[in-house]
């Protein structure tokens, strides 16, 4: 079952086929035809996998997160067919050959099959379909037989028996078949106790890796070609071909997301979850998960837990921020719920007093969040009481200095302190486990795909900089496809059969404040354009647990510095204290500072935009 994916392609290639063409039905009862057209469902076959077998982009092993162990589902291998009736060979046919099994039939129906052999002879799909018709069942090959399907109602007749609500519709037939016995020998379940699923994606070949990368292009392809934006691109069928597909801009994500756009829209029944992107300037847009997405996410991130260092018995602190649609709460909030932790979720409004009363009631060893809102609340907790001590620390949203994590380390006898790397679009992107530490992290490439291109949209050799694109394997409602998250890296060699990513920070002019808040170097520009000011530079700096936004400005002529402070806090709602963080923890300032000339390159002559300060060591800024 390892490229199940692969399967649903071609079945739902054939489904298409056959309802375009139906003269296979000619020689069929109407009954009969009826019967095999209810079958012909894609998007029903795909959720009965999701529902019946588990996470689809898991398989083949079905993960608990509760336990952090999976089950492999492993083919039973040769099977013969037999049923009464021709639906009852095709259920079984579909759902044998989908779960991976080489199948023979013993049919008593060969013309209508031989039609159907051929026509799916003809498809284009990277999964043959193969069937084989037999009047003699191999000695080898346990012989299965399809019970027909019947209505609780019906009296006297043996089969699979279902019940209908007033006003539902039947349900699909294979996903009744998947509850019933006859179904059961034809996937052998293998468990694998205290392996996770990390582990066994990792004991994979590097030839097993790049397959099944693979078929995850090639499905996420299938998922989006009917979307507006994707109709007309390339369709490769290998991760090395990835680079014929375009990148994805931030512009053009927002034109096809709402409130601009639905381009990047499926016509599915709205499900899910909606976040809202951190924005800037009071401009939004709107990110959307579909129920099947947003439930990849979460199980994909309760893995990357585990990985960077907590399990069963910890009692986790939650500090994300919360609230107003963004994700860092809701999503962490759920993950933690499926794990063997406790979790006081506390958001961005915890106070020191309060970390220091739950490290004393509940003994909290963990502790999720942001830097700069942990590093003051961790080192005001320890003035407060100093016995007070933590165990972990996850971080994401911004790096943290190396110098602050070392004191901290020291004061606090922290034991695991690591960062997770995440997009503010498609979610966590690595994580550090040791020995990483720093600007490394080990990539998540079986939920999202990290590239690295050249200014162009080509790819660079390993261990050259170059721009972040991101392609999100599990994400089908406005999915991201070589998105250009407006960060630079570079991949460095493999570490224990992994990817490494070194995060080397923006590419865009995007200034982070306090690990939440956004802010573009054109927006202050802009802003300062309309008094006149044409020549600026921003610092970003930190002393001690505060924050500073230095707009350096070049004019001939003396201008109010405070007026100038105003205007860009009226403006651009990012420069604005609030959000209900306490004004203790998150604090910064924004001044502006008038020179007679700004530095400039000594070779280029140009200004350098953005000097960001804060992961200097102290000794190095004047």
């Amino acid at each position: 079952m390892q490229f199940l994916t692969d399967r649903i392609i071609t079945l739902a290639a054939l489904f298409d086929d056959l309802q375009q063409h139906a003269e296979w039905a000619d020689p069929l009862t109407p009954r009969q035809a009826e019967q095999i057209r209810a079958l012909l469902d894609a998007t029903a076959l795909e959720q009965v996998v999701q529902i019946r077998l588990g996470n689809l982009h898991a398989l083949p092993w079905v993960y608990y997160p509760y336990t952090n162990e999976v089950t492999e589902l492993v083919p039973l291998g040769p099977v013969t067919l037999k049923s009464a009736s021709l639906e009852g060979e095709v259920r079984g046919v579909l759902l044998a050959w989908l779960t991976g099994n080489q199948v023979s039939l013993a049919s008593g129906f060969e013309p209508f099959w031989r039609q159907i052999i051929e026509r799916a002879s003809r498809l284009k799909t990277f999964a043959p379909f193969n069937l084989a018709l037999t009047h003699a069942p191999q000695d080898s090959a346990p012989v299965i037989f399809i019970p027909e399907q019947t209505h609780a109602s019906v009296q006297g007749k043996a089969g699979i028996r279902y019940q209908v609500a007033p006003g539902a519709s039947a349900p699909y037939a294979l996903s009744m078949d998947l509850l019933d016995a006859w179904s059961a020998p034809l996937i052998v379940k293998v468990h694998h106790a205290g392996v996770s699923l990390s582990e066994v994606r990792r004991q994979l070949s590097p030839d097993e890796r790049r397959q099944r990368l693979d078929s995850r292009l090639r499905f996420l392809l299938y998922k989006t070609q009917r979307l507006p934006h994707y109709q007309q691109v390339a369709q490769p069928q290998t991760v090395a071909e990835l680079h014929q597909l375009p990148v994805l801009t931030k512009q053009a994500l927002e034109q096809g997301s709402p409130p601009y756009g639905r381009a990047m829209a499926s016509q599915a029944l709205p499900s899910g979850e909606v976040l809202v992107s951190g924005s800037s300037g009071g401009k939004t847009r709107y990110i959307p998960y579909s129920r099947d997405d947003w439930q990849s996410m979460i199980h994909e991130a309760v893995q990357t837990l585990y990985d960077i260092g907590l399990v069963a018995g910890d009692r986790v602190v939650n500090t994300l921020y919360g609230g107003h649609m963004y994700g860092g709460m809701l999503t962490s909030s759920q993950e933690l719920a499926l794990m063997p932790v406790e979790a006081y979720t506390v958001g961005q409004n915890i106070t020191p007093q309060e970390l220091v009363y739950l490290h004393q009631t509940f003994d909290i060893n963990a502790i999720v969040g942001i830097p700069s809102l942990l590093d003051t609340l961790l080192s005001q907790a320890k003035q407060i009481d100093p016995q007070f001590r933590i165990e972990k620390v996850i971080y994401g949203g911004a790096l943290w200095p190396e110098h602050r994590k070392k004191w901290l380390i020291e004061t606090l006898g922290i034991k695991t302190f690591h960062s997770i790397l995440a997009a503010n679009d498609g979610a966590q992107i690595g994580y550090q486990s040791p020995p990483l530490q720093g600007v490394e992290h080990y990539l998540v490439d079986d939920y999202n795909y990290v590239e690295i291109v050249d200014d162009l949209g080509n790819p660079v050799a390993e261990g050259e900089r170059g721009h972040i694109l991101l392609t999100n394997w599990q994400k089908f409602e406005y999915p991201l496809i070589r998105y250009k998250i407006g960060d630079v890296g570079r991949i460095v060699p493999q570490r224990d059969g992994g990817r490494v990513l070194e995060f080397l920070g923006r590419s865009d002019g995007l200034i982070v404040l306090n690990g939440r808040q956004s802010l573009y170097y054109q927006e202050v520009a802009n802003v300062l354009s309309e008094a006149g000011i044409g020549q600026l530079q921003l610092t970003i700096s930190q002393k001690e647990h505060r924050e500073m936004l230095q707009v350096s400005i070049e004019a001939p002529q003396p201008v109010d510095t405070q007026a100038l402070e105003q205007n860009l806090q009226a403006a651009l709602p990012s420069l604005r204290p609030g959000d209900g963080v306490s004004i203790e923890l998150l604090d910064f300032q924004v001044r502006v500072v008038q020179v007679e000339k700004l530095a400039r390159h000594p070779v280029s002559g140009k200004i350098r935009l953005v000097e960001d300060l804060r992961f200097s060591r102290p000794e190095e800024i004047a």
